[in-house]
This record gives structure tokens, C-alpha cells and sequence, in this order.
């Protein structure tokens, strides 16, 4: 999605050329790359981590794409280093990471919880047999069953809940076949959308390989897994009859994914600042329109801004000659904080994920509103938030 390298640069050099840095002080970007496929893609992690905490000697880490499993506990409690994340983390980790891991979305379990809550008020599930498959991702079958197995069963539901094998890599595929029986002998007309953008494309074709079709199972996700992410649930359609089955999902989240399809959409201040700020500065002369058909990079410059903002905030507020713990302490207690979307959220001690409030969106397939986020003509997705924001319980 872009170039997230060179906006980290971009935003880094800016405040080092155009603000001198942070109190004086120049701040040294380092960085370093983790493979996403198998064989060793948690090896690969877990050297990244290392590479940023011993070698480079990080003070703080940031990603925006999707830094996943105990890599994440490698850097904020094997090594006590802050860690600035796009990813939903576990309550575990969150919680190991005693205030250093920071995320711009709802913990895992959070997402979950939110979304269960919602429905269950709302009677949506009343009535219904309900199936769940998550992934063994290290830390993600734990919070899908902490999160919404639990609380579901809480109601006085009795879902079928399967963990897929995903080998250590990010392709979940052991297992599918059957659990996917499993949904189809229970009769499961609500299902629970939890798994990555690698798995679900596979696991909703083998839904229709055995017999479902459109409108035998209404689907429910949140952003585990940033499944509100176009881009990512926007797989699933590669299969055509995968994505017709998949039409009509329904998301809960705090994310505003597809609001520049309402008319008359302007961009937000910060993300229009945030993108000139790249324009001008780009090396490779780069430059990226919320217009810009099948292309989020627009929205990719936003969080990769957003993530350097509480980054530089924290070294800001830490003092003229901070150490390492006023850096972290500085970090937990920012208060309210810019994202992308300029949605309610703050970090402050003791919630360090971010996002304050949740909304209700829908997927649709095919997508027949303006600037669908598309590969091919025919094959547009949307997801469209309904506006019907709500703060989120604590």
C-alpha cells in the first residue's frame, strides 16, 4: 500500500530538517523487514525484534502493517522497549507490555467483545446457530474464545467453535475441510469472521465447495484481523461465489472505512495535512489523492503520520533530557490523540489501545457506489459505515 518505508522517512526527516528535531535532539530512524510467509515467518518476527532492540537500539518501534504473535512480547517485555502498532493486540500482551505497547486499535478481545455485545442486545442472534473458526496464531484462538466464544456461551448460546492450523505461518488452512462440516452438520446460519486476509479467501470458498449459498449464513466481523479493512476482506471476492456468499457481512468497529463515499466528503485536516506534508517532501516524488481508484495509500500516509505523531508527542513530552522510562511514561499518558480518521480515541494509563468509540458497517459485493476499492472492473467491494457511532464500554 505505497511506500510505508519512505513515508516513515519522509515524516522522520521532516521534523528532524524542519523542526530540529525534538528539543535539539535528531531523532535516527532504523529498519528492518519480517516475512509474512511460511516456513519461519515467527522466527523471521522475533529476528526483527531483535535487530530493532539490540542491534539498533530502539527507544521506540513503530509499524503499519500488521506486526503479529509473540514477537510482540519479545520487544515490549523480553526487551522493554515501547512498541507503536496499527495491530489489535491480545489483553495478555497488552497487558505484558506494562504500558509499552501501544495500539491505534481496540485490543483483540475488545473487538470481540464489542461486536457480541452489540448483537446479543440487539436480539440479532436470537434464534440462531452460530459457528466461529479461528486461527492458531499465537495469541488469537485464546482471545477469540476469551472475547466472543465466552461471551456468547455467557448468553445462553452454544456455538461451534473450531482453531484452524496455520503451521506456524499465515496461511490457516489445516483443518479447513472439516470444520467447515462441522458448520454445515450444525446447520450454522451465523457465522463469526475472524481469521487474515490469507485464510478467510479460502475458508468462505470451501463454505460454498459444501453447499452454502447466498443467504443460507449472515456474516459478522469486527477488525480482528483488520478484517474492516477493504483491502483485506476485499480478498475474499477473488472467488466470485465466495464473495456473492459473503455479500451483506456486517462489521462493528471503531474504524470509518468508506466514508469518502458519502457525499460531499472532504478529507479530514490531519489526513490532508498529513498527505501535503508527504507531497512535498517525498524523495521518489510520490504522491497519493483520496480519489485515486483501487489505492489506499492516501489512507496508508494517515497512519504511518498518525504513528510518528504519538511517537514524536512522547519523545516531546518526555522533557530536554529524557530517559528511556520518561519516554514510556510520557507515551501512557498522552490523553486524546490524532488517527487517521479523527476518530474519538486516547491513551492513557491503563488503556494504551486506543479507540474510543464503535459504529455498525456493511460489505457489499458487488460495489456500485462512487470509488470502490477495486482490482478489476466487476470485481468492487465497499464497506460503509452507518454513522451510528457509540462509545465503547470499559
Amino acid at each position: 500500500v505505497g511506500d510505508p518505508k519512505e513515508m516513515f522517512e519522509v515524516f522522520v526527516d521532516y521534523i528532524n530538517t524542519e523542526c530540529g528535531g525534538i528539543r535539539g535532539r535528531m531523532l535516527d530512524l532504523g529498519y528492518t523487514e519480517a516475512n509474512l510467509l511460511p516456513p519461519d515467518v515467527e522466527a523471521s518476527r522475533n529476528q526483527a525484534c531483535l535487530a530493532m532492540t539490540e542491534d539498533f537500539n530502539a527507544v521506540i518501534i513503530m509499524n503499519s502493517s500488521g506486526f503479529q504473535g509473540s514477537a510482540n512480547v519479545c520487544i515490549v517485555e523480553d526487551q522493554e522497549t515501547a512498541f507503536i502498532s496499527t495491530q489489535g493486540q491480545t489483553e495478555e500482551f497488552m497487558e505484558r507490555g506494562d504500558g509499552r505497547l501501544i495500539s491505534l486499535s481496540m485490543t483483540l478481545e475488545e473487538s470481540l467483545r464489542f461486536m457480541a455485545g452489540d448483537l446479543i442486545e440487539s436480539g440479532a442472534l436470537d434464534g440462531k446457530s452460530i459457528g466461529v473458526a479461528a486461527p492458531n496464531t499465537p495469541g488469537q484462538a485464546e482471545a477469540v474464545e476469551e472475547g466472543l466464544v465466552k461471551v456468547l456461551r455467557d448468553a445462553g448460546f452454544d456455538p461451534v467453535f473450531d482453531v484452524i492450523d496455520c503451521a506456524g505461518g499465515t496461511i490457516c488452512s489445516g483443518g479447513v475441510p472439516q470444520s467447515v462440516t462441522n458448520m454445515v452438520d450444525a446447520e450454522v446460519d451465523v457465522f463469526f469472521n475472524v481469521m487474515n486476509i490469507l485464510t478467510a479467501p479460502g475458508y468462505i470458498a470451501e463454505m460454498v465447495n459444501q453447499g452454502y449459498e447466498p443467504g443460507d449464513v449472515q456474516f459478522y466481523a469486527s477488525d480482528f484481523n483488520s478484517q474492516t479493512s477493504e483491502l483485506v476482506s476485499g480478498q475474499i471476492v477473488n472467488n466470485v461465489d465466495a464473495g456473492n456468499l459473503y455479500n451483506g457481512a456486517i462489521i462493528i468497529d471503531f474504524r470509518t472505512t468508506g466514508e469518502y463515499r458519502e457525499e460531499g466528503y472532504e478529507p479530514n485536516p490531519f489526513a490532508a495535512v498529513c498527505n501535503e506534508v508527504y507531497t512535498a517532501n517525498s524523495p521518489t516524488g510520490a504522491a497519493h489523492d483520496w480519489t485515486d481508484e483501487g489505492d489506499s495509500a492516501y489512507g496508508m500516509v494517515g497512519s504511518v503520520c498518525s504513528i510518528v505523531r504519538i511517537a514524536a508527542r512522547a519523545i516531546y513530552d518526555a522533557g530536554d533530557s529524557p530517559t528511556v522510562a520518561d519516554i514510556q511514561a510520557a507515551l501512557a499518558n498522552l490523553g486524546p490523540v490524532d488517527n487517521n480518521a479523527l476518530a474519538p480515541a486516547s491513551i492513557q494509563p491503563g488503556k494504551t489501545q486506543s479507540a474510543d468509540v464503535i459504529q455498525t458497517l456493511d460489505f457489499s459485493f458487488p460495489c456500485t457506489l462512487p470509488l470502490p476499492f477495486t482490482r478489476a472492473v466487476g470485481d468492487s467491494i465497499c464497506i460503509t459505515g452507518r454513522g451510528d457511532f457509540r462509545t465503547v464500554p470499559r
